[in-house]
């Protein structure tokens, strides 16, 4: 099956909303040896940053439902791209995948807080991806969030038999 169900854990930081992402993702995080002192992923990945493709989807949505717009952000989409290279890496969609939990990976992706990040796996068309968010309630929720900001990657490996794996990072 080509399509993949999506997390259902949204991820938004904030005093209450870290705490109850991080008692959703539960101690599930794993350390594997794919990651070098720096903490970004290395080996064999092919990512690239989807922002232009996605960014007027996501503003059309949006505007859809009477809200501002979004744009486009640097160090959003670095943050997608370092999160879709990780799951490409590790063959897994986490939002922890690797040493660090997800708010220091915010916070070292220079991401102005709060955040959220949508993620996904085996879409193999960006509409696809994108579809899978808005068919999703907590996807869709952080789309429509209080963002200013939004950055879209999406990577594959020969290690997890290139399949597609997606990430939205939003942030203010």
């Amino acid at each position: 099956m080509e399509l993949s169900p999506l997390t259902t854990i949204p991820f938004r930081t904030g005093r209450r909303a870290f705490a109850v992402g991080l008692l959703a993702v539960g101690l599930s995080a794993c350390s594997i040896s794919l990651f070098g002192g720096s903490g970004m992923p290395s080996g064999d990945v092919d990512a690239e940053g989807m922002t232009s493709t996605f960014l007027p989807w996501v503003n059309d949505l949006r505007k859809s439902r009477g809200l501002p717009p979004v744009s486009y952000s640097r160090s959003c989409e670095a943050a997608a791209i370092d999160q879709a290279s990780r799951m490409a890496l590790a063959g897994k969609m986490n939002h922890i995948t690797g040493p660090e939990s997800v708010y220091n990976r915010f916070k070292r992706m220079n991401l102005t807080l709060p955040a959220a990040e949508n993620i996904a796996m085996q879409q193999r068309t960006p509409e696809r991806a994108f579809q899978a968010w808005v068919n999703s309630p907590k996807h869709l929720e952080n789309m429509l969030g209080p963002y200013a900001h939004v950055g879209v990657a999406m990577a594959t490996s020969p290690k997890s038999g290139n399949t597609p794996f997606w990430s939205m990072c939003l942030s203010q």
